[in-house]
């Protein structure tokens, strides 16, 4: 009887998985296969590996590959310089606003990059707030501070963005570490300086090396940072030259040729952090016994020191922030009047007076992108949960399918939104379509990643026990493991809606004149130097993010509870 079960089991959650593998390999492997095969087709329809060897070789193209890696490993580098005194508070200590620490240096990593793009502008710009205030103070005539449109302004953008990667991934990791070893060498006469160097650190390590990788292959792909804080070609890195080669050039096949380049250095940063954090589970489970418990701050110098690096973090992240939100409600009478309060923005933006410029699309962007988020966030729960059955289980099969499922976080939305250019440019369809389609694409991975970790931890007692009542397969699916995952797909549509809120890259890509998204105004205005106007955009989606953030923490803490 276990067999027949067993065998009921697989055939009827395999069939609830096959539609969402067929969606993903029509939305995701055709187009990034089409955008590829580009690169092998020469201009008379034949194939040709010409294109591939020039671009291989080209001293051009191997410079802004070196200076992508470069200005990648400079951003990692930044970032560990951050977040590592962050893990290390984190993990070792409790102190007074702690949980407050932790919230505030989580919400860069849920924001849209042109946000963050449009933040740096307008607290670090020469004009900014952080120069206004230091110019006053100092009573200077001229702004201390030239930070944007600079490879500082890259590296500076990109820690921002990083950095809670490694201070909570490291953090989680060094709180339920073994304590054993270091009590062992204490024993033995080591102080605390020499038992971190010999003991700890050498533990921390791979959990390190791996947020390190993750943060150094977003760092890799980046694109919005890169085209707005970098001011010029000298800062070109490999998805911004495959944007410039097929949009600005019309040259397809080069941009087709850069792609694959980019795709191979790509997967193996993807495979370099899947072994990384396989290494640092493994190392994890080995060590999860006895956990040091948290001290708790003693001594002026401690206390200052921890004050102080909560003060330096809460302006890095909130300062940007808070800049937008205050600078969308100001306006000045005339070009060189001086600023003062206004809900100029605000009324132009939600039709109540008529939009100047680019803020007259501004309400119909903001309309398009919720709908083009909703259906996202709809069509990712259904999908994410299904894909979700196939995964559950350990396996040769089940780690193929969930690499096939994450495998759109190792293509950038830039060549993704290639892709769907390419597609949409041939059969002629409805450009919103196109639009969705890639978004969806990008937030499956983050959708999934919500639901199956929740999936397996399942306990299989209510499973055995429905069993022994007599319930089928797909009853037992839908009456008891899709209502136990209610929260976490609820998380992950939240997440799903809020990257198709704020995605610029792939949109920007395969978009022409008639498709106006919030984001893509946000770029139109930053460009024309309306940044008022973007702030006020740039506001909704601080909300919207931030309101996703709460709801998801929320949703697992009930999860968890």
């Amino acid at each position: 009887m276990g067999t027949k079960k067993e065998n009921i089991k697989t055939k009827t959650l395999g069939w609830l998985s096959i539609p969402a593998f067929v969606l993903l390999f029509l939305l995701f492997l055709i187009p990034l296969c089409l955008t590829l095969s580009n690169a092998v087709y020469s201009a008379e329809g034949g194939f040709s590996f010409s294109s591939l060897f020039s671009t291989f070789t080209s001293p051009y193209t191997l410079h802004v590959l070196g200076f992508t890696l470069y200005q990648a490993l400079l951003s990692t580098l930044a970032s560990v310089l951050v977040g590592l005194p962050g893990a290390y508070i984190l993990a070792n200590y409790n102190f007074t606003g702690k949980r407050l620490v932790k919230a505030v240096s989580t919400v860069p990593f849920v924001l849209p990059s042109i946000l963050v793009v449009l933040g740096f502008v307008i607290f670090y710009g020469n004009n900014g707030i952080l120069n206004r205030f230091l110019m006053k103070l100092f009573n200077l005539s001229n702004p201390p501070l030239h930070i944007l449109y600079s490879f500082k302004a890259i590296i500076l953008a990109h820690a921002f963005f990083n950095f809670p990667i490694i201070m909570n991934l490291v953090s989680t990791y060094w709180e339920h570490m073994d304590y054993h070893c270091e009590q062992a060498a204490q024993t033995l006469g080591a102080d605390s300086w020499r038992t971190f160097w010999n003991i700890t650190f050498p533990r921390l390590l791979p959990s390190i090396l791996s947020a390190c990788t993750l943060v150094f292959l977003f760092c890799y792909n980046s694109f919005a940072i890169i085209m707005v804080l970098g001011g010029g070609p000298q800062f070109t890195t490999m998805e911004v030259e495959i944007y410039r080669r097929a949009r600005v050039s019309m040259d397809n096949q080069a941009a087709a040729t850069i792609s694959i380049m980019s795709l191979l250095v790509t997967c193996l940063l993807l495979v370099l952090y899947t072994h990384l954090q396989k290494a640092s589970v493994q190392r994890e489970q080995f060590t999860s016994g006895n956990i040091k418990s948290k001290k708790t701050v003693q001594g002026f110098w401690s206390k200052f020191l921890i004050f102080l690096y909560s003060i330096v973090c809460a302006l890095f992240v909130l300062g940007p922030l808070t800049s937008v939100i205050v600078r969308s409600f100001m306006a000045s009478s005339s070009r060189s009047g001086a600023l003062q309060f206004s809900l100029k923005w605000y009324r132009q933006l939600f039709g109540l007076v008529k939009g100047t410029g680019n803020m007259g699309s501004a309400l119909s962007a903001l309309q398009h992108s919720m709908a083009i988020a909703l259906l996202v966030a709809l069509i990712s729960i259904p999908t994410s949960l299904t894909l979700a059955t196939a995964l559950k289980r350990k396996g040769f099969w089940s780690s193929a399918l969930e690499l096939l499922g994450m495998l759109p976080m190792a293509v950038s939305s830039v060549v993704i939104g290639l892709g769907y250019y390419l597609i949409s440019s041939r059969i002629h369809s409805s450009g919103y379509i196109m639009v969705v389609l890639a978004h969806l694409i990008i937030a499956i991975p983050f959708a999934l990643r919500s639901v199956v970790p929740e999936y397996r931890k399942i306990p299989p007692n209510y499973l055995q026990a429905a069993h022994t009542l007599g319930a089928d397969e797909l009853r037992i699916f839908l009456t008891i493991e899709a209502p136990l995952l209610k929260n976490s797909l609820l998380t992950g549509a939240m997440f799903a809606f809020a990257l198709s809120l704020g995605e610029l890259n792939a949109t920007l890509t395969l978009s022409n004149s008639n498709i106006v998204t919030l984001p893509v105004i946000m770029y139109q205005l930053i460009g024309s130097y309306n940044y008022q106007g973007a702030c006020a955009l740039g506001t909704i989606l601080i909300v919207i993010s931030v309101t996703v953030f709460l709801l998801s923490e929320y949703l697992k803490g009930k999860e968890n509870g």
